[in-house]
């Protein structure tokens, strides 16, 4: 009797702790301040830094070598792999955050040769994460993270490491549904988040020539700088079975910095050449050479873009 007696008591313990876990994991963003920092020499890790941006809300912060990596790419493979064998720790430059001042840390970078690039040691070698949570996420080229979650935890062995997140490179623009579906697995709760911005975005109608359709602008600041054009008209024009663009006359202020990536319907303004585009169709060319900043989405059909001459006139109104 004594036995069972014992037993059930250590089986209540053991589940009371684990409730105790499961609602700090629960409630790891809620109340807490949160830093992207990354390192991304391709860009492939700045897409995905883009997206969980916009996702979590969080502030970003890129580490820079104070000597950037050659051009040629096996002239940085062969550089990075020196740096791994002597252990040398290029110098970064100074950081546009305090780290010291967030409580969860997303360290993003690409792997390089097993694990985590030396500009990125260098910055952890430099800072003291203790009593942070670290959230760690990877791009790579199909060979997995390596040694990479492991390296960074032995940099920050007072930190708490949640499982971390990886993917190729090459699929970085379409990171979102897995971002989603990794946050979700670690507690990171993006229903408020998502609802509360659903709620704040303004009710559009576009009309493309003589057809009309449904979009939404976003609640962010260059968003409501493009609210203040309307309504507004553009001619635009098709280009590579993806967008229809043109350029407007007023010039929209922003402090966005913009991303090299489209998802399908995506409504955007360029700052570099003061133009609007609606994005339509993924294609064999994702990237961009421009930095687009979304203002909103269109929300129906987009198959209308399909059937539109090469060249039409373009109408933002709000929805009254």
């Amino acid at each position: 009797m004594k036995k069972i007696f014992m037993l059930t008591c250590a089986v209540m313990v053991s589940l009371a702790l684990s409730f105790q876990a499961y609602c700090a994991e629960q409630a790891i963003n809620t109340g807490k301040k949160s830093l992207i920092i990354y390192y991304s020499l391709s860009g492939n890790t700045k897409t995905v830094v883009n997206i969980l941006q916009e996702l979590v809300g969080a502030e970003a912060m890129e580490i820079k070598p104070v000597r950037p990596y050659p051009d040629d790419f096996h002239a940085v493979v062969e550089q990075a792999r020196e740096e791994r064998r002597t252990n040398f720790l290029p110098p970064i430059q100074a950081l546009t955050h305090d780290p010291q001042a967030y409580d969860i840390i997303y360290l993003g970078f690409p792997i390089w040769g097993n694990t985590i690039p030396q500009p990125m040691a260098a910055f952890l070698s430099q800072n003291n994460l203790a009593g942070k949570t670290i959230i760690p996420f990877c791009t790579h080229d199909g060979y997995g993270v390596g040694r990479a979650f492991d390296t960074v935890q032995s940099y920050c062995p007072q930190a708490k490491l949640l499982t971390g997140f990886d993917m190729l490179g090459a699929d970085a623009r379409n990171a979102k549904t897995l971002l989603e579906t990794w946050l979700k697995s670690i507690h990171v709760d993006l229903a408020q988040k998502n609802a509360a911005s659903a709620a704040n975005e303004i009710p559009l109608v576009i009309t493309v020539g003589d057809k009309t359709i449904n979009g939404v602008l976003y609640d962010n600041a260059t968003a409501q700088e493009f609210k203040k054009l309307l309504p507004l008209t553009v001619s635009m024009a098709e280009y590579g079975g993806r967008e229809f663009y043109g350029s407007i006359e007023e010039r929209i202020s922003t402090q966005a910095e913009g991303q090299l990536f489209f998802a399908d319907g995506d409504i955007t303004y360029c700052p570099q050449n003061n133009s609007v585009a609606i994005f339509f169709a993924q294609t064999e060319r994702p990237n961009l050479t421009m930095r687009v900043i979304p203002v909103g989405k269109v929300t129906s059909d987009l198959s209308i873009f399909q059937e539109t001459e090469k060249h039409a006139d373009i109408s933002f109104v709000l929805q009254k």
